[in-house]
């Protein structure tokens, strides 16, 4: 059954007058004829009683016209949903991140503006490791992933963009003794016990800092490790050693915690996003495009 013949149905029962119905098709009126005696002849029924003077629904019609309708919206919205799925306004985005991702605010704000153009569009986050996340972005378990440079290796398939770059500042209990200064040398940390976050050694965070400390002649005597960032400065609020932290963890107000620059250290922290090189589902394109024209840090 043809959407057009439902859709000739539909205007004449409007108008019931086979010219004026004609004339809104934009058809001539033999062929919209020709089309309702076809459609009358595909269902076994008469669908209008035609006279001279007039034109009505039959009591089949009238039941007809009322499915026709529905079946004319279905179409109507399965194309409007088509159209919406290929510019990338329609479908769902899974995000992997590291959890430290979430106090910069980058991923937040980023989903904020990409809805206001697609609001139709789901993202689903999930906070996943680096190792992890690597693998199932190139596996197609992740459309892409948010994390902390550098990584050790990078699928072949995979192409990694930086998004965000912050210094590497420290995480000092209140009424510490280096909470005087206006910023901490290596050297002042030599006698000091650290507490660190749990995270894969050679890939991301942690490995920006064990290149600090080499640089600076630092070997951190790590007393305590935390899963998190949250709960690492948990961990320096109460006493139990200063932290190396991403600086945008500042957002995270703990009251007895406090944060210093690093003297003398310029080495700063990349947050990066990876997807596939592949990638061919609208709305992660149109995401990645999105991300692509508004991040400042170069592209690796």
């Amino acid at each position: 059954m043809e959407l057009r013949r439902l859709k000739y149905m539909s205007v004449l029962a409007e108008e019931l007058h086979f010219g004026k119905a004609a004339e809104r098709l934009g058809i001539a009126q033999p062929a919209l004829t020709q089309q309702i005696q076809a459609l009358e002849r595909e269902l076994g029924v008469e669908l209008f009683q035609r006279t001279k003077r007039s034109v009505k629904l039959t009591v089949a019609g009238r039941v007809t016209l009322n499915e026709a309708v529905r079946t004319l919206q279905q179409a109507e919205k399965t194309a409007l949903v088509a159209r919406q799925a290929r510019r990338g306004e329609l479908g769902h985005i899974e995000i992997g991140f590291v959890g430290s991702a979430i106090f910069s605010g980058v991923l937040s704000k980023a989903i904020s503006r990409f809805r206001e153009d697609n609001p139709l569009v789901e993202f689903r986050l999930n906070e996943i490791g680096i190792v992890q996340q690597l693998d199932d972005v190139s596996s197609g378990r992740l459309d892409l992933g948010i994390l902390r440079l550098p990584v050790k290796s990078l699928p072949s398939d995979v192409a990694i963009m930086s998004l965000y770059r912050e210094p590497i500042i420290l995480a000092i209990p209140r009424g510490h003794h280096l909470a005087r200064q206006k910023a901490v040398t290596l050297d002042a940390l030599k006698s000091e016990p650290f507490v660190a976050v749990q995270i894969q050694e050679g890939s991301g965070f942690n490995a920006q800092v064990a290149q600090i400390c080499a640089a600076g002649g630092l070997s951190p005597q790590i007393t305590q490790r935390a899963g998190q960032f949250t709960a690492l400065a948990g961990l320096v609020a109460g006493g139990l050693g200063v932290a190396f932290v991403p600086d945008s963890l500042r957002h995270l107000q703990i009251a007895d915690v406090i944060y210093r620059p690093l003297a003398k250290v310029n080495q700063q922290s990349d947050l990066a996003m990876v997807y596939r090189k592949s990638e061919r589902a609208p709305a992660v394109i149109a995401f990645v495009d999105q991300l692509k024209r508004s991040v400042k840090v170069p592209l690796r």
